[in-house]
């Protein structure tokens, strides 16, 4: 299977984002801690599988859809502005994984309890921001915005 140039660039910085949100979401709400939820713990239990569904599962969906979209088209990256447009909207189309990570974070500060014990949160001195739709709303923008882009850098 050979890519296009256009499938490289968009998996490259799908790569960036999809590392740093991974990275984020373990050091700032200890997603992954599988030891933890291999021990029963439910809060940590609840944690790892919103992780799953929203910070694996969805954003790797959607960029296999994206990705075999540009294979599809063919997206030339010309030394004109039509060029260089192209490969930025590209680029910061793979940011789309970053909404995923707000939609996370919704859960998260949005409704704590299922996800943090009340001792968890004494202890981390976690700061709990309760307005669920000031992450929500900005990451089903990331998503939408970073999926249009890619749709105008294919059709036009």
């Amino acid at each position: 299977m050979s890519l296009n140039d256009a499938q490289q660039l968009f998996a490259f910085f799908f790569a960036i984002y999809f590392y740093m949100i991974i990275d984020r979401s373990h050091a700032t709400y200890q997603a992954w801690d599988t030891y933890a939820a291999w021990s029963g713990k439910s809060h940590t239990i609840n944690r790892l599988l919103a992780a799953w569904l929203l910070l694996i599962i969805l954003p790797v969906t959607q960029f296999a859809i994206l990705f075999t979209l540009v294979g599809v088209f063919n997206v030339t990256f010309d030394p004109t502005l039509n060029g260089v447009l192209r490969i930025i909207q590209i680029s910061i189309s793979s940011f789309f994984t970053f909404g995923y990570f707000r939609l996370y974070e919704s859960l998260m500060h949005g409704y704590p309890s299922p996800f943090f014990s009340e001792e968890d949160q004494k202890k981390s001195g976690r700061e709990i921001r309760p307005h669920f739709r000031a992450h929500l709303v900005p990451g089903i923008l990331y998503i939408a915005v970073s999926t249009l882009l890619l749709v105008i850098a294919l059709y036009f």
